[in-house]
């Protein structure tokens, strides 16, 4: 019985394969989906974890993702730093310079700029040592040489730009109307979501782009002593400036990736239900081929009634139909899901080779998809089978 039923799933081809494949594309898009938002959460979780502990101190009125964009506001006099250097809790200060270059300079679409953040020798510590982390190419070594981050380095193939190591660019030297020649020599990645975003160089040539005096610093990272502790050392960092000019912000980074994490969590749940409507809609096709086929053997279904197969038999014998082209389809699903999402990974250039996180497979991807073609096969067998049950072994015959 197990095996004519299986074998009843393949008798018109052609139909079968359409329904394969309604629940293959089902799956292949559960599992797409859902990696990417394995990736994506892998990606902040490992950013939080760096940045836990951590306070950034700018300018007051300055955004927070200044140093990213290159935009950090009016800068501080360097010696805040080693006020703050003093306080309780506090273990390391890290002042940086910031300087923005703009997305135009290599003929993008765009006016949104991206920070170029200016270390000394093997610094950066609080900035995911990037020098340190180098991918392709090698650190920079001269003035004009700079380091680029790989997640730059995607969003330029998503706007059609190949940037690469090699590639050479002129920026402008502030509001003097001089440019100056950088060029790539690395790409880096350190773990950091959002550090990741952003060119890194000398600190001596961040100050000329930007223009920052040597006795002025764009923003200062903090690590305390105990990661409990971030939002305490905050607002000492607050009241020792508040009767100084320019004040000061200080906010914990770590709070903001919390806020950002509950909106990712919408986010893949958004992404999850339209997978699963992807899925339903493969069980419909699954359950539009079974009404069909199951009319196409009523006279069978009679015969088989005639001879003495039970209601159950008949029930067992149309889902296990239904079944066998739902788990067809979901294996498809699985194979063409993993293919596009690292098809799609590596076209914007990021791969767990290249350090990237963006796609992640876990046992429960796959169980997702594979446990959703199950049920569609269920669900997409129930209907028929009840509609062959009904079938009169006399009428049937008769009408035949």
């Amino acid at each position: 019985m197990f095996k004519f039923s299986i074998l009843s799933a393949f008798r018109r081809k052609t139909v079968s394969l359409l329904a394969i494949l309604g629940v293959g594309l089902g799956s292949a898009l559960l599992v797409a989906l859902l990696s990417f938002s394995e990736g994506i959460e892998a990606m902040f979780s490992q950013t939080f974890q760096q940045v836990s502990g951590t306070v950034s101190v700018v300018s007051e009125g300055s955004n927070v993702l200044g140093r990213i964009l290159g935009m950090t506001g009016d800068p501080l006099p360097k010696s805040y730093a080693e006020e703050i250097g003093e306080l309780d809790g506090v273990e390391v200060v890290s002042p940086y310079v910031a300087a923005q270059i703009p997305m135009s300079a290599f003929k993008a679409p765009t006016f949104v700029g991206v920070g170029l953040t200016g270390i000394e020798g093997d610094g950066g510590e609080l900035l995911g040592s990037p020098n340190r982390n180098i991918v392709e190419g090698r650190s920079f070594e001269k003035e004009h040489e700079i380091i680029i981050g790989k997640h730059v380095v995607a969003d330029g193939r998503m706007m059609d730009l190949e940037i690469k190591v090699g590639d050479k660019f002129e920026v402008s030297i502030g509001k003097t109307g001089e440019t100056i020649e950088l060029t790539i020599v690395g790409i880096f990645s350190s773990g950091d979501a959002i550090g990741d975003y952003g060119f890194v160089g000398r600190e001596s040539l961040a100050r000329k782009i930007g223009q920052i005096p040597k006795d002025k610093v764009s923003g200062i990272l903090v690590r305390v002593e105990d990661a409990g502790r971030a939002g305490e050392v905050a607002s000492q960092i607050g009241t020792l400036f508040e009767e100084r000019e320019p004040r000061v912000s200080a906010f914990v980074p770590a709070d903001i990736l919390e806020q950002m994490n509950s909106f990712l969590e919408v986010f893949r749940n958004f992404l999850l239900v339209i997978a699963l409507v992807a899925a339903v809609a493969g069980g419909m096709a699954v359950m539009v081929v079974m009404l069909l086929t199951g009319f196409e053997r009523r006279r069978e279904f009679g015969v088989l009634k005639a001879s003495g197969w039970t209601n159950w038999n008949i029930v067992y014998s149309v889902l296990v139909t239904s079944l066998t082209l739902a788990l067809f389809g979901s294996l498809l699903g699985l194979g063409l899901g993993a293919g596009a999402a690292l098809g799609l990974s590596s076209l914007i250039g990021i791969s767990p080779a290249g350090g990237g996180q963006l796609v992640i497979f876990t046992w429960e991807v796959f169980a997702w998809a594979f446990g959703v073609g199950f049920v569609t096969g269920i669900l997409g067998g129930i209907l028929p089978a009840l509609s062959a049950v009904r079938v009169s072994p006399i009428e049937t015959l008769r009408s035949e």
